[in-house]
């Protein structure tokens, strides 16, 4: 197969895009990302970023984002023109994070903060966003796709076009964007014509008013408000959405002194409520929609281009975010010829069950929340997304309680035709499989599909053709200098076999790596040999010889403290193979060289082929 020299095109420079771009990039795969507004987004927007997310950064090296990120603050109910707080709660009680789990609780950060911080690691690779240009058409054919984009010249209003062919289109460019038009994609679903939000940020001074709390002025069914602290936006500053059951509240974004008086009088504390800025503001009405796929030929659509929702469970974003992972490794691989086009298909095969099912419970969570009836105060049983019965002071307190599923840590793609599992039950007779590609983590469950584990304190033994290192028994611990965790060897840029033994050098450890040497460049899939920490002796080696250690052309490691067997359900004495792709996701569990084939024989093209390619 012949690979391109021209650039792929992502038409959105959202967190869906620049995801994209970024992944793109990471994969030395050129990219232009082009976005039709003359100057970076404002606005919070949907600030909420799960677990999921944060594994996501993590694989792409953008650790600013989940450090700079903040926690939630407590939701605080008030009746309208009161500061009394009438229940205080957590939206989801903080997890402490695990060995398997390291992201266990969402953050929020302001759109426009994590954009800007994915933009600055894009132009570390040499890719800018470029600003004011808009997608004006396409075509495709099977060698590439003509592009013409119209560039704005300054504040003169004029135009420039550019004809560009570009190898593939990646289309974020939102729920009203050309991109999924022009493909003609059905974009199927519902309005919610009687409900209209208000969302915005402003900078805010109200007597009395904490910061330490999100607060929610007046039941969600009828009129109501809320301010959330973000000192993003200044010491003052509040993201603000309103709702109302008896107001008009269109065209309030074109008005701002009627904005002001509106959001005086919801909150109903008179004079004591002073708008300094307006900021940013914006009006929708709840729409569930999604494509019937999520692509076709060389064009892709990702994000709110694909699915809308409600804001309800604040899965938007990350499920965008997510989209644009997927789509963009598969393309670096069809791109640099190491893998057929065919690959992309799987980017429907896999996405679809899973915003499908997305867009069913985000929309019962939007009835629950927005259709709640006045709260009671009294305390009644409720479960959360966990099944944990916890009491709940009010109606409104059931409605808002998150957590479980919505973390995205359950999000599999256990169906996906290209995942190899030898080690799946086989299902009773007569009984059927209920499968949920949105389901909860199960801790000692692990199927081909599901996101793949974290495990701390891999200490390294070996690495490639080097000589065995000599670790000291006492150095071994989780959190000593020189040991690693399992996704600190994950990346976006290679898949991940990883080789659990009893020892690295036994005979199925060798013929695995062999295959491996046949099969798969070294480039697109790094070897790891992880061996229990009872392979461990006094004397500080691991217990085989070191003579056919430093044979082994893989890095081994020794699960010190038994994090990796037990994440990855395997046995001491028991030889596993797992593959994890590069979006974190289990590709493979298989016993041996068979299994691990008929994986990258799917993945890549036929046995030997990428290594055939790479020798002419």
């Amino acid at each position: 197969m012949v690979t391109s020299t021209a650039p792929v095109l992502v038409v959105g420079a959202g967190p869906t895009g620049l995801v994209a771009a970024l992944t793109l990039a990471r994969n030395n795969v050129p990219v232009r990302i082009i976005e039709k507004e003359p100057q970076h987004r404002r606005g919070q927007r949907g600030a909420g970023i799960h677990p999921r997310s944060f594994e996501v950064f993590h694989f792409l090296h953008v650790p600013e984002i989940h450090e700079r990120a903040t926690f939630f603050p407590r939701l605080q109910e008030h009746n309208k023109g009161s500061l009394e707080a009438l229940n205080t709660f957590a939206m989801a009680p903080y997890t402490e994070p695990t060995p398997a789990i390291p992201y266990y609780n969402a953050k929020c950060m302001g759109q426009p903060t994590l954009e800007a911080i994915v933009r600055e690691h894009l132009a570390k690779l040499g890719c800018t966003v470029e600003l004011g240009t808009r997608l004006v058409s396409f075509t495709q054919d099977e060698q590439c796709v003509r592009v013409k984009v119209a560039k704005h010249l300054g504040d003169s209003g004029e135009e420039v076009e550019e004809d560009i062919e570009v190898a593939y289109l990646i289309g974020a460019d939102g729920a009203r964007g050309m991109t999924r038009k022009q493909l003609g994609l059905t974009f199927l679903g519902t309005t919610r014509e009687d409900q209209f939000l208000v969302l915005g940020d402003i900078r805010l001074e109200a007597k009395g008013l904490d910061r330490d709390h999100w607060h929610f002025f007046g039941p969600l069914s009828q009129d109501m408000i809320t301010f959330r602290p973000t000192n993003e936006l200044g010491k003052d500053g509040w993201q603000f959405m309103m709702t109302s059951r008896t107001a008009d509240l269109k065209g309030l974004v074109h008005d701002e002194n009627a904005l002001v008086r509106r959001i005086k009088d919801f909150v109903g504390l008179g004079d004591d409520v002073k708008v300094k800025e307006v900021m940013w503001v914006s009006e929708f009405r709840p729409n569930m929609r999604m494509v019937n796929k999520f692509g076709l030929g060389r064009i892709f659509v990702a994000g709110d281009a694909a699915h809308v929702h409600s804001p309800a469970g604040g899965q938007g974003m990350n499920s965008s975010i997510q989209d644009a992972f997927n789509i963009a490794w598969k393309i670096a691989l069809v791109y640099k010829g190491f893998a057929s086009l065919s690959l992309l298909d799987t980017y429907t095969s896999e996405r679809l069950p899973v915003i499908a099912e997305m867009l069913g419970f985000t929309t019962e969570l939007h009835d629950r929340t927005f259709d709640q009836p006045n709260a009671e105060h009294t305390p009644q049983s409720t479960a959360d997304e966990n099944g944990d019965s916890k009491p709940a002071k009010s109606n409104f307190e059931r409605a808002m309680r998150r957590g479980g599923k919505l973390n995205m840590l359950g999000v599999n793609y256990r169906t996906s035709p290209i995942v190899v599992d030898e080690f799946v039950p086989t299902p009773t007779s007569g009984v059927a499989v209920v499968h949920s590609a949105y389901g909860d983590t199960q801790e000692g469950v692990l199927r081909a599909g599901d996101r793949a584990p974290d495990a701390p304190g891999l200490v390294p033994v070996i690495s490639p053709n080097r000589a065995l290192s000599n670790v000291l028994s006492g150095s071994q611990s989780n959190g000593t200098a020189g040991s690693i965790c399992m996704f600190d060897i994950f990346a976006s840029t290679h898949h991940t076999v990883i080789i659990f033994a009893p020892a690295s050098t036994t005979p199925d450890v060798r013929s695995v790596l062999a295959t491996l040497d046949q099969t798969v460049l070294k480039e697109l899939a790094r070897r790891v040999v992880v061996v229990p920490g009872s392979a461990f002796e006094p004397n500080g080696l691991v217990g085989t010889s070191s003579e056919a250690d430093q044979a082994i052309d893989s890095e081994v490691f020794i699960d010190q403290a038994g994090h990796a067997y037990r994440g990855y359900v395997v046995e001491e004495q028991e030889a596993r193979v797992v593959v994890v792709r590069p979006d974190g996701v289990v590709g493979a569990i298989v016993r041996g060289v068979t299994g691990l084939e008929q994986y990258f024989e799917g993945m890549f093209w036929k046995k030997g082929s990428v290594l055939a390619m790479d020798d002419h």
